[in-house]
């Protein structure tokens, strides 16, 4: 009898899947590794550790919680604070945000300090692991002391009971075990590199956008699944489900700015290079209008330092004419008509209340969704302690014909040294279907 004739059926799936299995142990090890070990995602049950709850300790607390928009995202618009509840359509359907208050059935009110800490940097808490929607990846970098005093405050707050709604995902994104697998693929904790040649000023406002204030959130682009491209997260894009465009983030994109206009933007919702509208209100209205003067000008010092990462455009099949090529008597005769009075019939506004169209980025953006959803619905700067008489902008959707919204729209691209793209009636159309909230 021949060796081969000896040997046990299926042996070839023994020789095959032994470095298979090895294979996948190494890999598997090698991932587990690069989340910090089992230990991240392990939250910590016994702690005895206690943080401070002096005034100063209270008072800081509220500060970095503003800062951070606790408020924003973990409240329901017309909603008690910090009661959770806001929902956030993603690809996968809606997750709801939780309960911040200290309800110690459903908030935070059992919850150690530790346990608090671990969520934060891991992204882990009592019921498993936590969403990207909560933006972990960028609280990993917040010292412990300002996360211990944003938990003494969230703690200091009322305590209201309110049960988180259930997520309505589709069935493998809202089993949380996946989320597993997508840490291994996108989710790589690193800390800030050291910059010891950094001012001081520099590197807090580089704390501050990339770790509590998370920009990266809305002004990243976004990957496969949902990640963040650590080299792109202020390469701009769209604001996932939202229908707005949040723009690039660095120094070639913020270029007409400097560093008194950009911080006066952050704390008071407008500047002589424009207005903040959308999501960009509701984030200066509820966090960054708290901002000192101090912090603010190290964030806008930060991100007007940022090296530009440019994406490629997307690829279209047709070369798309320029928007000057649509101008003519009639389409100045309609911008002069229901524009000009505000943005002047030269198109530089009238600093503060009203915004520039020459030259003003968010006009030629390659994107121009914002420009169309602000002409169909209008907007508001945020109300603020600097600008608390905030002007608005009166929506157009029901006043003019699209053909007469086209006609304006490519008039303002085309015009006094712009020189953007036109604006299609089916790029007008995808805006309108939009869901305004």
């Amino acid at each position: 009898m021949s060796a081969a004739k000896r040997l046990p059926p299926g042996w070839w799936l023994l020789v095959l899947g032994f470095p298979l299995a090895t294979l996948i142990l190494v890999i598997g090890g090698f991932l587990v590794a690069a989340q910090g070990g089992f230990i991240a995602f392990q939250v910590p049950r016994d702690d005895t550790t206690t943080v401070p709850t002096d005034a100063a300790a209270l008072e800081r607390g509220r500060y970095l919680a503003r800062i951070g928009d606790c408020a924003g995202c973990h409240t329901v618009r017309g909603g008690q604070p910090l009661t959770g509840g806001r929902g956030f359509a993603s690809d996968w359907g809606v997750l709801y945000s939780t309960n911040l208050t200290p309800d110690p059935a459903t908030g935070i009110g059992a919850w150690s300090p530790a346990e608090f800490r671990h969520a934060l940097q891991h992204g882990v808490s009592r019921t498993g692991l936590l969403y990207p929607a909560f933006p972990f990846q960028h609280f990993q970098y917040l010292q412990q002391a300002d996360v211990d005093a944003i938990f003494t405050w969230l703690r200091s707050q009322p305590a209201v009971v309110a049960p988180t709604p259930a997520n309505t995902l589709e069935w493998f994104a809202g089993w949380r075990p996946v989320m597993f697998g997508w840490r291994m693929l996108f989710h790589r904790p690193l800390p800030l590199p050291p910059a010891p040649d950094r001012s001081q000023a520099w590197l807090r406002g580089r704390y501050l956008v990339e770790g509590l204030g998370h920009c990266a959130m809305c002004h990243g682009h976004r990957g496969a699944y949902g990640s963040q491209p650590l080299p792109l997260r202020f390469a701009g894009g769209r604001i996932p489900r939202q229908g707005w465009v949040a723009p690039a983030l660095d120094g070639a994109s913020l270029s007409h700015w400097n560093v008194a206009d950009l911080a006066d933007y952050l704390r008071i919702g407008m500047a002589p290079q424009g207005s903040a509208f959308g999501p960009m209100a509701e984030v200066v209205h509820s966090s960054t209008q708290y901002l000192t003067q101090a912090d603010a000008e190290a964030m806008a010092q930060y991100l007007l330092e940022l090296p530009p990462v440019r994406i490629a455009p997307a690829y279209r099949d047709y070369p798309l004419p320029h928007a000057r090529s649509q101008i003519d008597v009639r389409t100045a005769a309609l911008y002069e008509k229901h524009c000009g009075d505000c943005h002047g019939d030269d198109g530089r506004g009238q600093a503060p209340f009203y915004p520039p169209l020459a030259g003003n980025p968010q006009v030629t953006a390659s994107d121009p969704v914002n420009l169309i959803r602000l002409t169909l619905v209008g907007a508001a700067a945020p109300t603020t302690a600097g600008n608390p008489a905030p002007h608005s902008m009166p929506p157009f959707v029901n006043r003019l014909a699209d053909a007469e919204l086209l006609a304006i729209l490519n008039y303002v691209r085309g015009s006094w040294g712009n020189d953007a793209t036109v604006i299609s009636r089916r790029q007008l159309e995808e805006v309108r279907a939009m869901p305004v909230e």
